[in-house]
């Protein structure tokens, strides 16, 4: 998977204040950030964060910082693999993947469907809680966790291997830079969400609906394509989450 970008953009609504409420006859504004045209932006008829003045990059960084100071959040997803036709039969839905989280970096649950994978994990207090099916069992080589949550101290390996659905902030950089073409569309009406376009504006692959006032929070995101399809939705941004360590599991870090 791509790991975020971070470009340097300037905070928006800051420059946006600044230099659409000068008064007659004070200093002039400083120029805005390249990539950003106030001109084209009236708060007043179109009111919101501006993300749609922004280059579809410009924006994807300002997506990823978003997610990344808002800590916490609650998502789900899931994505459906298409077997290719063939001139007498049409593609059908392969392997599936599906994904459920709740937490920030560091203190987190989440469960994980891959095919005929089934696991759990927690992430608290710099140790990882893992238990799964039998065949995560078979596949991790670890039998006790198939009895009840194995404890390790860290949480790389677990978040390494799968990455980036069980890192907010590298999920949706990976769902952003996917394609490598990003169009932001100016929000209509009293909407409540702007439309991130991931893919050519002629072909595009998914849409990301972000939040229109404030932080451009993630809502939710569709794709689909000859490869597959799958939607994600994230809600409970910055909310408060209490992790706690499983009891009871069947290794403890202690053991």
């Amino acid at each position: 998977m791509m790991r975020p970008r971070h470009p340097a953009v300037a905070l928006l609504v800051v420059a946006g204040t600044l230099s659409l409420t000068a008064c007659a006859g004070s200093a002039a504004a400083p120029s805005p950030p390249p990539g950003i045209d106030l001109d084209a932006f009236d708060p007043a008829t179109t009111p919101g964060n501006g993300l749609w003045l922004l280059s579809g990059e410009a924006a994807a960084g300002e997506v990823i910082d978003a997610v990344r100071a808002a800590g916490s959040v609650r998502y789900s997803g899931s994505f459906t693999e298409l077997t290719p036709g063939t001139p007498e039969t049409e593609p059908e839905p392969g392997r599936s993947l599906a994904v459920e989280y709740t937490g920030r970096p560091g203190a987190a649950t989440a469960r994980v469907t891959a095919g005929d994978l089934e696991f759990e994990v927690v992430l608290v207090d710099g140790r990882t809680y893992v238990r799964g099916n039998a065949a995560y069992a078979e596949r991790t080589g670890l039998e006790e966790v198939g009895r009840g949550f194995v404890c390790s101290v860290g949480e790389e390996n677990i978040l390494d291997e799968w990455s980036p659905l069980l890192r907010p902030t590298d999920l949706v950089a990976s769902l952003l830079e996917s394609s490598g073409s990003l169009t932001i569309e100016e929000p209509e009406g009293d909407a409540t969400t702007v439309s991130v376009i991931v893919g050519a504006s002629d072909a595009p692959v998914g849409t990301m609906k972000v939040e229109r006032s404030g932080p451009p929070l993630p809502a939710a995101f569709t794709a689909g394509d000859g490869s597959g399809d799958g939607e994600f939705s994230f809600t409970a941004w910055n909310e408060p989450v209490e992790i706690a360590a499983p009891a009871d599991p069947a290794v403890d870090c202690r053991s």
